[in-house]
């Protein structure tokens, strides 16, 4: 079906109150996984990559080899950026036929935020690229935050945030956080669906995924959220698959990693509830 922008993506899962996966990949072993997968369970995915991956797949790369395996795909993808923090590797994107980019300011006071946000909004619209942005900043490396209510995503900066960016989704920081979870998260899944409707429906996105439990992608989706970032559970599945097997091949193992991650993104999927959705 080639490669489509994150709101293409988003729309149906939108519309229908379900969830679209987006893996953070590096290599064509996690490549090959994850369209697998989504062909098998006929769910639309989105395809990303961040910037620290450059050190081992340059970008350009990267992209070719996606749009080379995507060009035989029967499901929709999305080739989107992941955490862009600066406008020199976001034009890199744009320039290697990337679809949808995130730019992360959430650093930055709300002024800010808003500002670089809507510069790349303005670069990206006049290419049909999506952009995503992250208001209300989700923690690294499974760190956590204990009486803190300024991780969380204030509701009326969000309307602010939107109305003047015109983002095409958000990513919202309810208490989630990237990485191994040290101790269970502080989820506010009510401030989820007050910020869905207080923004007119906009596609809503949870960074800091693996980890939660199926209750909570259950509770998040049926509150908003429409794309859902795992790159955690993935990596582990292949890290614990390999320590399985150290007595075989380098190309033996890595075709049934290959296997075990294609399974674990087909639960994902599953659990979304976006398959049989193409």
């Amino acid at each position: 079906m080639g490669l489509v922008n994150l709101s293409d993506i988003l729309k149906d899962a939108n519309e229908k109150s379900y969830a679209v996966g987006m893996f953070d990949i590096f290599n064509c072993e996690m490549l090959k996984a994850v369209i697998s997968a989504s062909e098998c369970k006929h769910s639309p995915v989105i395809l990303a990559y961040v910037e620290v991956f450059d050190t081992i797949c340059p970008m350009e790369a990267f992209s070719a080899m996606v749009k080379e395996v995507v060009s035989k795909a029967s499901v929709p993808v999305c080739l989107h950026l992941d955490h862009a923090t600066n406008r020199p590797i976001i034009e890199r994107a744009i320039a290697c036929g990337f679809t949808s980019v995130m730019i992360d300011a959430s650093t930055d006071s709300l002024e800010k935020n808003i500002a670089r946000t809507k510069e790349i909004v303005e670069l990206c619209c006049k290419k049909n690229i999506s952009v995503e942005a992250e208001l209300g900043h989700v923690s690294g490396n499974g760190e956590m935050y204990d009486n803190d209510d300024t991780i969380y995503t204030d509701v009326n900066e969000a309307v602010e945030f939107v109305e003047q960016t015109k983002v095409d989704a958000l990513a919202i920081a309810i208490g989630t956080t990237h990485g191994v979870y040290k101790k269970e998260p502080k989820l506010d899944i009510e401030c989820c669906g007050i910020i869905k409707q207080s923004i007119n429906n906009l596609p809503l996105v949870l960074h800091g995924a693996s980890g939660l439990t199926e209750n909570n992608f259950i509770d998040l989706i049926r509150s908003g959220i429409t794309k859902i970032n795992i790159y955690t559970d993935i990596t582990n599945t292949a890290v614990n698959f390999i320590k399985e097997y150290n007595n075989e091949s380098y190309f033996e193992v890595s075709c049934k990693m290959i296997e075990r991650m294609e399974k674990e993104v087909c639960c994902k999927i599953e659990l979304f509830g976006s398959q049989n959705r193409v």
